[in-house]
């Protein structure tokens, strides 16, 4: 058994290793995003979009550390678990159709998958979240990605 404070922790330093991955080193993530998906129209810069939504992750992260001791610290987690759990699944899409590299899915395979499957363990399978919310989380993760993908296409 995994202590919840242990698995916040742990997403912290998955997330920020994959961000790094994605856009430091080796980088290139916005590049190979735009090859999946060809945006319909030129646009200047996706940046703002990337920096915002990776913002807002790592603050809905640090809330899920900062009340860990509560039912809401484990709902956040959760949800954010089961949006980067997507996100693993995503980069694996991306690389079997485009064939090539995606900045992002060695730490979404080795960290979102596995934290993904411990968590659902520790938290779903115990009962500390309800089956009910964690369809609803999983459902999250999967709509965000769906509207990510439309965005995109924009």
């Amino acid at each position: 058994m995994i202590t919840f404070s242990t698995l916040a922790i742990l997403l912290a330093a998955a997330a920020m290793l994959h961000v790094t991955e994605e856009f430091l080193f080796p980088g290139g993530f916005a590049d190979w995003y735009a090859r999946l998906i060809p945006p319909k129209k030129i646009k200047k810069n996706n940046g703002g979009f990337l920096v915002w939504i990776n913002t807002f992750m790592m603050c809905a992260i640090a809330f899920s550390i900062h009340f860990a001791d509560i039912q809401l610290g484990r709902t956040i987690w959760y949800d954010v678990m089961s949006i980067l759990f997507a996100n693993a699944c995503f980069h694996i899409w991306g690389v079997s159709k485009l064939k090539s590299y995606s900045p992002g899915i060695v730490t979404a395979v080795l960290f979102y998958i596995p934290l993904f499957i411990i968590g659902t363990d520790e938290l779903v399978l115990t009962g500390i979240i309800p089956w009910y919310r964690a369809i609803f989380s999983i459902s999250l993760g999967i709509g965000f990605h769906i509207f990510s993908v439309i965005r995109q296409g924009k």
